[in-house]
């Protein structure tokens, strides 16, 4: 199990919004994989916090639980995202939600 730093790209989490995973404590070298059972944690846009725990994986998709709330994920298309706008230093993940 690992730890994830949580960002989202939208205001709320809701169908479309993008949700970057960041590895806590990873080498820089190293390509994050999300697996079940990882948990994530981070702020919304309006300081409020939010994490949750990664329920199950399976290829490009995931079910997390927020809140006791259930979403699904798919991972991020190049479309979806625009990972050259973000400084992201750890090694990192984006993944929608549908």
């Amino acid at each position: 199990m690992a730890n994830w730093q949580a960002s989202l790209l939208m205001q709320t989490l809701s169908t479309g919004t993008v949700l970057v995973l960041q590895r806590d404590r990873a080498d820089p070298d190293e390509v994050p994989t999300l697996h079940g059972g990882d948990t994530f944690y981070g702020s919304l846009p309006d300081g409020d916090p939010f994490g949750g725990t990664v329920m199950e994986r399976h290829d490009n998709r995931a079910v997390v639980e927020v809140a006791q709330k259930r979403y699904r994920l798919h991972k991020a298309q190049p479309h979806e995202t625009t990972d050259r706008d973000l400084n992201i230093d750890q090694p990192h993940e984006f993944w929608v939600v549908d």
